[in-house]
């Protein structure tokens, strides 16, 4: 899960990092409420004890600077001004995100912008810390000898290193008590003052690690006798997809099919709702994305973003199949994948003819994938169609992905 600023910002302060003063604003609040609980009516000294503030729209996204989505304001604009901006901001599409809160917080008197972060490094299977005493926006374009990379291991608690690098022990009890995959800030600012402030935070947790961080793990801790407040219940952070938006209701039903015993018998927990008219069903990787393309190619257009992995058992596959195809007004379903390694490929399918048996579509359908037991799911499939009197066509490795892409186009289009 990809946090919002302010919910990083929040684990920040809990590990000792400073960030600045400031209040949320949500969708559901009444702008002049929030800032009336403040206690002032004017930008300043009544409000957060500041002269200026900076109003920061919160997305998932990055370069929110340059997509007019953080403004500066002058106690002199008065709180008016404030709230208009923080109004256009919600009105705000962000690099196609959806603009979930804004944070209003000091300006910081900046000597200097630094850049700080810990990510796990795929390649070399461990954490990396990665530091630049050149940060802000372009910190891409900072040189490489710049830059400093040190490894390291998650089983020292404890970091002898980067002693003179402000916060990187709290980062690392971040990166480490929180269950992340990243952690950065940009910019660790200095200020005039001399003071370290984390003006910006992007924090991206583990999902496999929830039920460490669930008012159930809270309720384990106090069995045991350990504080919980140490755990972060990540239940309180808000539901969201990687559009940034609110989860739909399939969005959060699918969700729930990797939880429980089974969770590690394979993925089908990857739905992302869109605009379009077009199910489809993906199985695994890379290729799932490039398949979006196809359609979009071809002129169709996705009513979702969906892949199963890992040789999901058939009752997972079920479960999503029968929620990709509870979405309203489809015009055609589109399952793909490239071929197998060791995925079931009867299991799986025995997943989804479960769904239309009950569902029994009457737009046309394509089918295109390879691997184990491969006969089998491909007779599965045509006794499906046949009982049902399904509009199918069934494809394997011979033809590629993208091919059938277009006799789905080509199928919709001659009805």
């Amino acid at each position: 899960m990809n946090l919002y600023e302010f919910e990083g910002k929040q684990l920040f302060e809990k590990h000792g990092i400073t960030i600045p003063r400031g209040i949320v604003v949500r969708r559901e609040d009444e702008v002049s409420d929030v800032f009336s609980a403040q206690g002032g009516s004017a930008l300043g000294g009544e409000v957060f004890n500041v002269s200026d503030v900076v109003v920061k729209a919160q997305v998932l996204s990055g370069k929110r600077g340059k997509n007019n989505g953080i403004r500066f304001c002058h106690k002199d604009e008065g709180i008016e001004h404030v709230q208009d901006i923080v109004e256009e901001l919600f009105a705000m599409n962000i690099k196609g995100q959806y603009v979930a809160a804004v944070r209003i917080e000091e300006k910081l008197d900046i000597a200097e912008e630094h850049y700080m972060s810990i990510t796990y490094d795929t390649n070399r299977k461990q954490p990396m810390l990665i530091y630049s005493a050149e940060g802000g926006m372009d910190i891409e374009d900072v040189a490489d000898e710049k830059i400093v990379r040190v490894p390291l291991d998650i089983r020292n608690l404890k970091l002898e290193i980067g002693k003179n690098i402000p916060y990187v022990q709290e980062l690392w009890n971040v990166f480490l008590q929180e269950d992340c995959r990243q952690v950065e800030i940009n910019p660790l600012v200095k200020t005039a003052s001399g003071e370290w402030i984390a003006a910006d935070a992007k924090v991206a947790l583990d999902d496999d690690a929830f039920y460490r961080h669930s008012a159930d793990a809270k309720a384990r801790a106090v069995e045991k006798g350990t504080d919980p407040k140490s755990i972060t219940d990540w239940e309180t952070f808000e539901s969201r997809t990687m559009l940034g938006r609110p989860a739909t209701e399939r969005e959060i039903a699918v969700q729930e099919i990797d939880k429980g015993e089974k969770y590690y018998q394979g993925t089908a927990g990857k739905y992302i709702e869109m605009h379009g008219d077009m199910a489809v069903l993906f199985s695994g990787g890379g290729a799932s994305i490039a398949n979006m393309d196809a359609l979009k190619q071809h002129g169709l257009s996705p009513a979702n973003y969906t892949e199963y992995s890992g040789n999901p058992p058939r009752e997972k596959v079920s479960s999503l199949a029968k929620i990709v195809l509870s979405k309203p007004n489809l015009k055609g379903l589109w399952i793909c994948g490239g071929v197998a390694n060791f995925t079931n490929i009867e299991a799986t399918f025995q997943g989804i003819v479960d769904a239309l048996d009950v569902v029994k579509p009457t737009y046309p359908i394509v089918v295109r994938r390879a691997g184990p037991f491969e006969k089998e799911g491909m007779a599965l499939m045509k006794e499906c169609a046949e009982r049902n009197h399904l509009n199918m066509k069934l494809f394997g490795k011979e033809v590629s992905m993208s091919e059938t892409a277009q006799v789905l186009a080509e199928m919709i289009n001659k009805k």
